[in-house]
């Protein structure tokens, strides 16, 4: 059976330790480390799963993929692919038809939440009115049983992506801050980090969570491509950019982060990446789970 979130009084928080996880070829063994070390859930990345083909689901890889993740007690989130952008109005067609294959994997998966990156705001208003009308969309396609959760990135601020969810209005659209960008982003644009969270709380349903040094990458805008190609050789030893460290392992103040973070329930995600870290999994994991016992113990905002 899927794990579900337990019914509660009104006054407890209940928050989800979740692993990011790719969920391709090595899913079984994903999940099996997932359960070992004890999260409570698993967010499946569609750059990772490799199932969408010219914006269409792949019938037999699809069937392969709901049939394994079916047998493991994880709650289920989806990261939308790295390829979706939904300012792209040139390309308007394969992009919503992308985004809808996306929706529908994360409704058949059982996933609560699908993670849209917002990214860099343009300077063209046009492109800002199609991003938030393909939102739209995609809110009326998703109903009340699928969470589309809008992540702040390193390359623009908080308060633009709590403004487009301030907008939209939708209750199934909401924010995923991931902490990690939040952190960087404030360093980038000299910004107060912690009080930056503080004031998106209230659109928050959905959070990443991994470390950096806070030190911003360039490369991220200038050469999108060449910064991926990047390897931990070229990024750990200077701590730069989004490293996506396991929590503890770089200077972001998670414990203050999470203190302020008072009244979030939901699903927090370790976004970080594990197969570097496979011999500290277990410790990774408990750190991540005393950051959300931070939140359970601050209890209700106000």
């Amino acid at each position: 059976m899927r794990k579900t979130i337990p019914r509660v009084g009104p006054k407890t928080i209940v928050v989800l330790l979740g692993m990011a996880i790719r969920g391709g070829e090595r899913r079984e063994a994903e999940l099996a480390l997932a359960h070992r070390v004890g999260y409570d859930a698993a967010e499946i990345s569609m750059d990772g799963t490799g199932i969408i083909f010219g914006g269409h689901l792949h019938p037999r890889l699809l069937r392969d993929a709901l049939e394994e993740f079916a047998r493991h007690d994880l709650v289920y989130t989806v990261h939308a692919p790295s390829s979706l952008d939904l300012r792209d109005r040139t390309h308007r067609d394969v992009q919503m038809l992308l985004a809808r294959s996306t929706l529908e994997f994360c409704q058949r998966v059982g996933g609560r939440v699908l993670v849209l990156h917002f990214e860099r705001q343009s300077p063209d208003p046009r492109d800002e009115e199609a991003f938030e009308d393909a939102v739209l969309r995609l809110s009326d396609d998703a109903g009340d049983r699928v969470t589309l959760a809008v992540e702040n990135i390193e390359v623009e601020r908080v308060e633009p992506v709590v403004e487009c969810v301030d907008r939209i209005g939708r209750p199934n659209v909401a924010m995923a801050l991931d902490i990690g960008h939040a952190y960087l982003a404030a360093s980038h644009f000299g910004v107060d980090f912690l009080e930056t969270i503080k004031q998106a709380l209230p659109f928050i349903r959905h959070i990443h969570v991994n470390d950096n040094f806070g030190r911003y990458d360039p490369l991220r805008l200038e050469n999108f491509t060449l910064y991926r190609t990047q390897t931990p050789a070229d990024t750990f030893p200077l701590g730069k950019g989004d490293l996506h460290l396991p929590v503890g392992w770089g200077a972001i103040p998670l414990r203050q982060a999470f203190a302020s973070l008072g009244g979030y329930e939901g699903i927090v995600i370790h976004e970080y990446r594990y197969p570097l870290f496979l011999a500290s999994a277990e410790e990774d994991c408990a750190r991540a789970r005393s950051l959300v016992h931070l939140v359970e113990q601050a209890g209700p905002a106000g």
